[in-house]
């Protein structure tokens, strides 16, 4: 409006007296803000009733009817009314002038047609400005409109239209080095919407096009409204061409990928809107768009509408640059309360997205009906960052399923270079209602970062869960893919469910790291996938694939039940190595766990399963699965080359419950090394003492256990591996303190080394079966050491609880410095201790473990319920057994034995002695240097030698191994010659090597007395 025309304005508003001959100035200056230019064949007429010009004339080409104007406003409170012919489709209106065409009325058309208004010098839409047209509304900044091979309707070159213009305009062509401004800041009102709901701003009929198409496109306060139509803007900042589509009654445009586009911005509540019954399309093409202070683009299906087959359109937005939200700016696509059908999806092609402030991208479904997906599409970076000023609402993206809803929730897809998400920042795909939840998959080129926490403690995160107990539904997998994800400050990524439906999976694939570090007060840094207390359904596995992990500073990697519902498995395959590390400010340990968590929860627990070149538990990290409910445990497996926990680092499996305690299985090829204590574990402790899991103790090691008031079977512990060292205090142990028996530990090792370390399989149960043994250690290597006090204990304690079974292989067995190995029971049997070694040094079996020596016992409460000991070893003393002979064999079958009587099934037996020269007069003469071989005769035996023989002196026990017990007579199978060159005759011949490789050694069975001579020797233990 020109400054002229306000100020008559201003004094028709005083009620001023005015002559005919200044009313009739006024008239034509009103008039001349839509003003003919006279280039057309049939010009434009524009004439006055009241504040309606009205605009007749004009010169039509088949359907299309052309407009041509030297300006084109209009004022406030006035109408520019085109008074075209009914069969009239396309009214095409071109501002030849250099005037900015500002309108602040009503522009208004009869019948369908489509109005396009092309002004070069830009478009302003102020605030009272509003549509009131049958067919779709065009406004536009180009020079000219084409019509393909046929010629174009040019503002900057006003030429005649050709005869040939006869069909639908197809291109917007841009010819000018730089383009005009559209600017929307109608707030005017408007017909309600199909949900019967107020509107405001430019609106056209339901499932029409209203498109904006400049350079740069600017919504202060503005709206746009096409109900089940179309809404696009769009620009070119350079020279180029712009097609328009023709989709029956809708009309969308189409942007060259190669286009200099412009930018578009809305801002102060501005809106964009296309809910209706179906369809309703936003489509943004631009350079750099930017969404802020609560302004909108929304589509789906409105409050009340649609029905099973109706489906929301889509919103679509390529910006070669940037998309910006911030203050609140919202982009949704939903299905409203009592609404009935799909959802539309949010497609998002950009170089850079960026969130913040509370500013959302949302699809969701409140009614009957699925939601739609989102998806991003970003060349460069993806960030989401904090939370709205009053802390409710989380910058990202939310893809929900939400109370008394019904229907399935939509994906999140976010493809990009960087994605990260601050200060609260989040995103979401849940369902509150009766459906399943979407998923969300993330692929990045270089970096996952998600990190802090923003206003009212929103932590920053991904989820995906099953939000209620009234929820109905399965949570969404979460799924990432990049080179490197970092979690830290207490930032989380969480599968949930708390209604009947499963959880969702975790599964991350990371190139080079996956890295977790720091906390917030008592929330970790990690990834959780839970079944919570009123759930009903299967917790989600958590899958990570990288070349390195690593847990730092209280953060965690988590699978819980606390419901109706087996807990999900955590399994990890890290090339390089695991690390797992210390205690963060908040005295929480960093962890991997898999939990049943309370006694009302019925469920199974997950198994922790990582495959990795290191695995390092460090400064009183955890690795723990437990069960507190009606479920077992989960199993711990380790494959890897080296495993190391120290500093309190350390692996647990328990059991509080009647459920069975999970398995620890440690197949390591190189080295394992369990080694010292946490000198904070009293500290820390007490933190732990309402948290999900207990620890075992102080030291580093590996614990399967069961606890007091338990039930449940104590887990086993397998280990194999090149080489086991346990150290300063560290621990290997399986224990019960509960009603069920201990576990098993099994190792099979090259070397087992223990200084200052312990093996355990101790329990304290009660009510067992009094003939089973509580647990069993068996190692198995080629060296066992223990040395500075260490410990092999399958010890008991409690009515009728017997002491467990240690067994060992291993080439040599050495212990120093009081180290013991016992299986001792307080109140009732001890256990049994078998050795099978080629050389034991510096222990030896005691009635009674002594302080300053290192023992071997098996003590019960009375030396009647004391357990064995039975070492074996090739070593032997030829000593045992044997009886010095006279020189001079008178009679030999007295001095052999009166056993070997001829005629019985003795008397096959054949005692021969080889040598190169025989035997020689007597035993005590040297061999003679002759062939010739005598032989002992067979003799018969006669009654007088039937006496008794001398009888075999009883052999001395040995103290430390064994018991002694009288031998009887045996027959002799074989000779020895002692030092002194005498042959003495002998039960059994030591299996030594023979002289040449022709001679067969003699063989005689073993004794049957409390004593196995040669390779065994046993003890009955006693107090």
């Amino acid at each position: 409006m020109s400054f002229r025309t306000a100020r008559l304005d201003w004094l028709q508003g005083l009620g001023i007296a005015i002559g005919s001959g200044f009313i009739a100035f006024y008239t034509n200056i009103s008039v001349a803000q839509i003003t003919p230019d006279g280039t057309l064949p049939n010009n434009s007429n524009v004439r006055l009733e009241g504040n309606t010009r009205v605009i007749e004339g004009g010169t039509t080409r088949g359907g299309n009817l052309f407009h041509s104007f030297e300006e084109f406003s209009v004022p406030n409170n006035s109408t520019a009314f085109f008074n075209n012919p009914l069969d009239i489709q396309n009214i095409l209106t071109r501002v030849t002038g250099k005037s900015t065409s500002v309108i602040n009325g009503l522009i208004k058309s009869n019948g369908r047609a489509n109005l396009f208004v092309i002004n070069p010098n830009g478009i302003i839409f102020g605030k009272n400005a509003s549509l009131n047209i049958g067919g779709s509304f065009v406004a536009t900044t180009a020079n000219a409109i084409g019509f393909g091979d046929l010629g174009f309707f040019s503002a900057s070159n006003p030429e005649v239209p050709s005869p040939l213009l006869t069909v639908n305009p197809n291109a917007l062509l841009f010819n000018q080095i730089a383009t005009s401004l559209i600017q929307n800041s109608s707030t005017a009102p408007a017909p309600e919407d199909p949900a019967g709901l107020g509107v405001s701003g430019l609106r056209v009929k339901d499932g029409k096009s209203l498109l904006l198409v400049g350079g740069n496109i600017n919504m202060d306060g503005g709206q746009l409204n096409a109900y089940g139509g179309r809404v696009e803007l769009g620009g070119l900042t350079a020279p180029g061409t712009v097609g328009i589509n023709v989709d029956g009654e809708k009309l969308g445009l189409d942007f060259p990928a190669s286009s200099t586009r412009a930018d578009i911005s809305l801002t102060n509540d501005a809106g964009v809107y296309v809910q209706a019954a179906g369809g309703g399309n936003i489509a943004v093409n631009a350079r750099n768009l930017k969404v802020s202070r609560g302004s909108f683009l929304q589509a789906g299906i409105g409050q009340g509408l649609g029905s099973a087959s109706s489906q929301a359109g889509d919103i679509t937005i390529n910006a070669t640059e940037s998309i910006k939200l911030n203050s609140g700016g919202i982009i949704n696509n939903l299905v409203q309360p009592q609404a009935v059908g799909k959802g539309g999806n949010i497609n998002i092609t950009t170089g850079s997205l960026f969130l913040s402030d509370g500013s959302q991208i949302d699809t969701g479904t409140l009614g009957q009906g699925n939601a739609g997906s989102v998806n991003i599409n970003a060349r460069d970076t993806v960030s989401f960052n904090g939370v709205s000023k009053d802390g409710f609402d989380a910058s990202g993206v939310i893809n929900q399923v939400f109370n008394d809803a019904s229907g399935k929730g939509g994906d999140i897809n976010i493809t990009t270079g960087s994605l990260s998400l601050t200060n609260g920042a989040r995103l979401n795909a849940s369902t509150f209602g009766n459906g399943n939840a979407g998923n969300v998959n993330i692929k990045a080129r270089d970096l996952v970062l998600l990190d802090g926490v923003g206003a009212r403690r929103k932590l920053s995160g991904i989820i995906s869960g099953v939000g209620t107990k009234e929820a109905q539904g399965n949570g969404g997998d979460i799924n990432i893919t990049t080179k490197t994800l970092s979690l830290t400050n207490g930032a989380q990524i969480i599968a949930s469910s708390d209604g009947k439906g499963n959880a969702g999976n975790v599964t991350i694939q990371a190139r080079d790291a996956v890295s977790l570090n720091g906390s917030f007060q008592l929330n970790s840094s990690g990834v959780f996938t839970d079944v919570g207390s009123t759930a009903s359904g299967k917790g989600g596995d958590i899958n990570i694939t990288t070349a390195s992990l690593s847990l730092q500073n209280s953060t965690q990697l988590v699978t819980s039940t606390a419901g109706i519902g087996n807990a999900g498995n955590v399994k990890i395959n890290a090339h390089d190595n695991v690390f797992i590390d210390g205690v963060g400010s908040n005295g929480l340990s960093s962890a991997i766990f898999s939990n049943v968590l309370i006694p009302e929860a019925k469920g199974n627990g997950g198994s922790i399963d990582i495959s990795t070149r290191a695995l390092l538990v460090t400064n009183g990290a955890v690795m723990s699965t437990s069960t507190r409910g009606k479920g077992d445990g989960g199993n711990i497996i380790v494959n890897a080359n080296t495993l190391e926990a120290f500093n309190g680092g350390q692996l647990i499996t328990n059991s509080r419950s009647n459920g069975k305690a999970g398995n620890i299985s440690l197949n390591v090829t190189d080295q394992i090394t369990f080694s010292g204590s946490d000198p904070k574990y009293n500290t820390r402790l007490a933190q732990f003492s309402k948290g999900v899991f207990e620890l075992a103790d102080a030291a580093s090691g590996a614990f399967a256990s069961t606890v007091e008031n338990s039930t449940g079977q104590g887990g086993n512990i397998t280990i194999t591996t090149g080489q086991l060292n346990i150290q300063d205090s560290a621990k290997v142990t399986v224990n019960s303190a509960g009603g069920g028996n201990a576990g098993n530990v099994n190792i099979f090792a090259g070397s087992i080394r223990l200084d200052n370390g312990t093996l355990s399989a101790n329990t304290r149960s009660i009510n067992t079966d009094s003939n089973q043994p509580q647990a069993t250690i068996t190692l198995q290597g080629k060296d066992l050491l223990l040395g500075r006090g260490s410990n092999i204990t399958t010890n008991a304690k409690g009515e009728n609880v017997i002491g467990g079974n240690i067994n060992i292989n291993a080439d040599v067995l050495a212990a120093f410095e009081n180290s013991d190995i016992t299986a001792n029971s307080d109140d009732f049997r001890g256990g049994n201790v078998r050795i099978n070694t080629k050389g034991i040094f510096g222990i030896q079996f005691r009635n009674i473990a002594s302080p300053n020596t290192n023992d071997i016992t098996a003590t019960g409460v009375t030396s009647e319920l004391s357990g064995n000991v039975q070492i074996t070893t090739p070593d032997i003393d030829p000593t045992h057994g044997l009886v010095e002979l006279p020189i001079n064999l008178v009679d030999a079958s007295r001095q052999i034995s009166t056993a070997c009587t001829p005629g019985t099934r003795q008397f096959q037996n054949t005692f021969v002695a080889t040598g190169r020269g025989g035997l020689p007069i007597s035993p005590a003469e040297p061999l003679q240097d002759s062939s010739t071989v005598s032989a002992w005769v067979k003799l018969r035996p006669k009654s007088e030698n039937l006496v008794n023989t001398t009888p075999v002196p009883k052999s001395t026990a040995v103290s430390t191994t064994f018991i002694a017990a009288t031998i009887p007579i045996v027959e002799a199978s074989g000779w020895v010659i002692d030092r002194k060159g005498n042959i003495e005759l002998v039960a059994q011949v030591p299996q030594l090597n023979p002289h040449s490789p022709w001679q067969t050694p003699a063989s005689c069975p073993v004794s049957q007395g409390g004593v196995k001579y040669g390779k065994t020797s046993a003890a009955k233990a006693s107090n």
